[in-house]
């Protein structure tokens, strides 16, 4: 067996039947699909229950074990040395399986690689919102990889583009279940600052949006800003000392400022013990006045507002190590 496919499931009745199937039609035959359900109440495991694939694996959890509880158990149950984490709601494109695998297979060092969901090649593009990312080479060192995601968030994005080595995932401490809402920013960034990560660009996931979308509704409480500054003050403790001063410029334009039309939004509808808890703790000393200041940077596109992305950018690119010749051009 090549690949394990780990889907995670709660309350994903109205859309698991597609994600299924999509694994089901790949080309690549070698492969298993473990799905865990966590306490589903809308019918799921009626679903679950029809499938008979033996090559299918279903475990229904008798409590809910969070998401990165979930999570975790998916990888302690993979069979193959590669998995592929998908959402319930996510689809695998055409041909995704076999590219993912091959991806994998050729760089045995890989714990964690992220590929492009269907649109991305747009988004990462000159002009697009994730452009300088775009700029980042394939293979990211573990030092580079912590500054990385010190400057662009989380690099891999939504789940669904995820693609891992479970041992060394797990070997690396899993996903911590302190981290509820934002467990896969902080877990992929400890496992890429121990073995580096591998940046697959090619469109391999369908990423479906939508109101009931788990992080949408955990963002609209604020849940995700407090696991995020915590996340924050990690790497702050890992980056070289002398990049600080920048990276806290950085994050009040990129990250906090972000944060202010959701935070006029709850206070224009009277939520005014949620909107203040919108700028608390913010990491390296950051405060509300500053991060409200730098919103029409980020608002207007000023050009100055990535001054710093910038100059990080450039300290990333420094810090990775010049892979051999054989390796960079696989």
């Amino acid at each position: 067996m090549r690949i394990s496919v780990l889907i995670p499931v709660y309350n994903g009745k109205l859309f698991i039947a597609e994600a299924v199937d999509s694994v089901l039609a790949q080309e690549c035959r070698d492969w298993e699909l473990v799905i865990s359900d966590n306490g589903s109440t809308d019918g799921t495991c009626d679903y679950l229950r029809s499938l008979s694939d033996p090559r299918i694996r279903v475990y229904e959890q008798p409590v809910n074990l969070g998401i990165m509880g979930n999570l975790n158990f998916l990888l302690a149950q993979a069979y193959a040395p590669i998995a592929k984490i998908m959402g319930h709601d996510d689809l695998l494109l055409t041909g995704a399986l076999e590219t993912i695998t091959r991806f994998m297979e050729e760089r045995p060092d890989c714990a964690v690689s992220r590929c492009w969901a269907l649109g991305d090649e747009l988004r990462y593009s000159k002009g697009g919102a994730l452009e300088w990312e775009g700029l980042l080479p394939s293979r990211l060192e573990p030092a580079a990889s912590v500054l990385a995601f010190a400057t662009f968030g989380n690099l891999v994005g939504n789940i669904c583009r995820a693609a891992c080595r479970p041992r060394m995932v797990l070997q690396a401490g899993g996903f911590d279940k302190k981290f509820p809402s934002a467990g896969d920013y902080e877990a992929w960034q400890r496992v890429a600052g121990i073995f580096g990560i591998w940046l697959q660009n090619e469109e391999l996931v369908f990423e479906r949006i939508h109101e009931l979308q788990d992080s949408n509704l955990r963002t609209e409480r604020n849940e995700i800003d407090t696991q995020v500054n915590s996340i924050l003050e990690i790497l702050a403790r890992e980056v070289d000392p002398s990049l600080l001063h920048v990276l806290r410029r950085h994050w009040t334009i990129h990250v906090f400022s972000h944060r202010c039309s959701r935070f006029a939004r709850q206070v224009f509808t009277g939520r005014f013990s949620l909107a203040a808890s919108v700028w608390r703790n913010l990491p390296l000393g950051v405060s509300a006045f500053s991060s409200i200041a730098a919103y029409p940077l980020v608002k207007l596109k000023l050009a100055r507002a990535n001054a710093t992305t910038n100059y990080l950018l450039d300290h990333i690119l420094k810090n990775n190590k010049k892979l051999p010749a054989s390796i960079s051009q696989a």
